[in-house]
This record gives C-alpha cells, structure tokens and sequence, in this order.
C-alpha cells in the first residue's frame, strides 16, 4: 500500500482525524522479545501519537528504537493479559510487529518524542505498513467496552496509587464501579467481560485497595 491507501484504509477501520482510540500497542525489549500494552492512540494528518507514561516499557522501548505497531482489536482478554502480564503470568503472543487474533495491525516508524507532562512522553509515529488480519466482523458488544474501558481504567488506578494519588484513584474506582455494573447487567456469567471483572477484582485486592 502506498501512503493514499494506507490513509484511506484507517479511516475505514475508524481512525478519524483527531480522534484518540485505544489499541495494543507492541514494542521491542532491549533483549529483542516483543511488550504489548494497551495504548490510546490520537490520529491526526496521518500520523499517531502516543503518550506512554515515562515509568512504563513502551516508553522506554519507544525511546531506545525507532519502530512500533498498533494492533486493533476488541476482544478484552487481549487488553487484560498485555495490560497485567505480569501479574498474571499470561500475555498475547506477538509475532513479527502482529498481535495474534487481532482486526488489523499497523507498523509504525518514529519520528520524534517530547515532554507532555511531568508523567508522560508524547511520541510521534508514521504509519509505515497496514495488515488486515481478519475481515469478519463483530456486533457491538456494550460489555466488550466496558470491559476495555475498566481495563484502562486499571491501570491507571495502579499508577496513581503508587505514586499516592488517593483522590485521582477514588475517581477512577468509581468508574470501574460502572463499568462493572454494565458488564454484570449485558454480559453472560461465562463471558470474556465477566472474567475481566472478576480478574480486576481480585488485582485491586492484591495491590491494597479498599473497596
């Protein structure tokens, strides 16, 4: 594909000129391994930009090399096992810049990087090569949102707490609060959702937070 056709097929998967929308973004270790991490993307005159925090891998991988991609995707255990890897000894495979099981993946070259925050970094990507991985489409799902959402959410809440942000993280357990209450009233006990919820739960215990 060329740049006119890598355009027009973003703007056919939903990437709308200044629209912020959240994907899987993959990045090199220093050993040569691949790190997934959900990162909310901005799209804008045919770049992305990315706002890694500075504490964070993708980050520092962004800072250290020159190529990442974005992978589009809705499913939640994607998002849960690149979010908290770590935590649950479990994340995507990653093969060749390409999220397993994903809609599409993006390969992107960086162009530069500058201080957004005191907590965050913001990166400028071009898309250099588009992957369609699978054309079947999905019905919008309230719960698969949310779930997303409230992973989101949860990795916020992890940073904020650390860093003793109580206000910041009463804010955002409140929102997870509604998400879960979407999720429980529009999503089957044995979904995907229902294992978001229950999973976060029990991450939120297991890092000392009151409920």
């Amino acid at each position: 594909m060329n740049a006119i056709e890598i355009g027009n097929t973003l703007q056919e998967l939903g990437f709308t000129d200044g629209s912020i929308v959240e994907t899987i973004m993959v990045t090199e270790n220093i050993d040569g391994s691949y790190n997934a991490a959900p990162m909310g993307v901005l799209y804008s005159s045919g770049f992305f930009e990315a706002r890694p925090y500075k504490s964070s891998t993708t980050y520092r991988n962004l800072h250290y090399g020159s190529q990442a991609s974005i992978n589009v995707t809705d499913d939640p255990l994607l998002f849960l096992g690149s979010a908290f890897k770590t935590e649950l000894d479990w994340s995507p495979c990653v093969a060749d810049w390409v999220l397993k099981d994903t809609y599409a993946t993006i390969i992107l070259e960086k162009q530069y990087e500058y201080p957004l925050t005191d907590l965050q970094m913001g990166i400028k990507l071009a898309p250099t090569r588009l992957i369609i991985n699978r054309s079947l489409p999905r019905v919008f799902s309230r719960g698969r949102s949310d779930a997303i959402e409230a992973i989101i959410h949860a990795t916020r809440v992890k940073v904020f707490h650390s860093e003793g942000h109580d206000e910041k993280v009463m804010k955002l357990l409140g929102r997870l609060d509604d998400c879960f209450e979407v999720i429980c009233h529009v999503s089957g006990a044995g979904s995907s959702e229902m294992h978001v919820v229950e999973t976060l739960k029990k991450l939120l215990t297991k890092w000392g937070i009151p409920r």
